[in-house]
């Protein structure tokens, strides 16, 4: 299969005629019948219906329409990516995350990054971290961001700590904890005090059956209450602002919000947060990875959250 073959079935899909479809893509009607031919051929299957009078697609034309347009679309996006990246000898720097809301975070190192590297191309990739990480040991990206993974080990790749992240309650500013607290003029809470509410449980759906085997639990949990399970933290933002429950949820995935109050958990475990890369990248000095992890070291502390209640 090759793009001209391609471009001469979707442009036919387009007109229906012939004739129209050699016009415009400066052909002759005998080249153009041959691609659709070896196309057909190809696949095994006719993708159009054709008499003396017109041209119709057959249900497999019409199927496969998407997949030609999108595969035509990625090859041209690939041209134009590759010209420009020779033109400007850029450099892409592929990161990986786990959560939404660590967005900000991110494009706090990247635009100190990006000031003094205007060439790096940064490539941002959402998948649970076990997915990312595997990603990293076979070289689809040069960057891992998040909470230290203390299964995960690997020879070649390397970890660089940040800083040590703890859980922060999160529930409306409405909420009886938040009034409690407000209350007796406290400006974090412990677990007694969260103990008598329901809780929003942000877990990954990678580590839920580890989380709850065996009565294990990251964070306390009151098995009594009618507590709500989430896979992400905007879900849980989303749930905390219809009042659902509070929910804690780790330092540096926090964001400010009128209607939400932001108490630190006073027995919170703390985790290494920062970033996982490959050793061999991480030490020249002039790869982007490099200046990533030097830089983010520099602008973690100016870049971690400090909520104002």
């Amino acid at each position: 299969m090759n793009t001209q073959q391609l471009e001469c079935f979707t442009t036919l899909a387009k007109t229906l005629n012939y004739a129209k479809t050699a016009e415009q893509l400066s052909l002759s009607q005998p080249a153009v019948s041959r691609q659709i031919q070896s196309l057909e051929t190809e696949l095994g299957a006719k993708l159009f219906n054709r008499t003396t009078r017109s041209v119709s697609l057959t249900q497999v034309g019409f199927q496969f329409l998407p997949d030609a347009q999108q595969m035509l679309g990625l090859y041209y996006h690939s041209l134009e990516w590759i010209s420009t990246f020779h033109k400007h000898k850029r450099t892409v720097l592929r990161i990986g995350y786990a959560d939404s809301h660590a967005n900000w975070f991110i494009s706090k190192i990247l635009s100190c990054v990006l000031a003094d590297n205007e060439n790096i191309v940064p490539e941002l990739t959402l998948d649970q971290t076990d997915a990312n990480l595997h990603r990293l040991t076979t070289s689809q990206l040069d960057l891992v961001l998040g909470i230290k993974d203390a299964k995960f080990t690997a020879e070649d790749i390397a970890f660089q700590k940040l800083h040590d992240d703890a859980f922060v309650c999160v529930m409306r500013k409405n909420h009886p904890l938040a009034q409690a607290c407000k209350k007796r003029r406290r400006k974090s809470v412990s677990s007694k005090d969260m103990w008598p509410y329901r809780q929003i449980i942000d877990i990954p759906p990678y580590l839920l059956k580890h989380v709850f085997s065996r009565g294990h639990h990251i964070v306390p949990i009151n098995d009594e209450l009618d507590n709500i399970l989430c896979a992400t933290t905007s879900e849980a933002y989303n749930l905390a602002l219809a009042g659902a429950g509070f929910a804690l949820i780790p330092q540096h995935l926090t964001l400010p919000h009128k209607e939400l109050i932001f108490l630190p958990w006073e027995e919170s475990p703390h985790a290494p947060m920062g970033i996982y890369y490959r050793q061999q990248g991480g030490m020249d000095k002039n790869s982007a990875i490099y200046k990533f992890i030097t830089l983010a070291r520099e602008c973690t502390k100016e870049a971690m959250p400090c909520h104002k209640q």
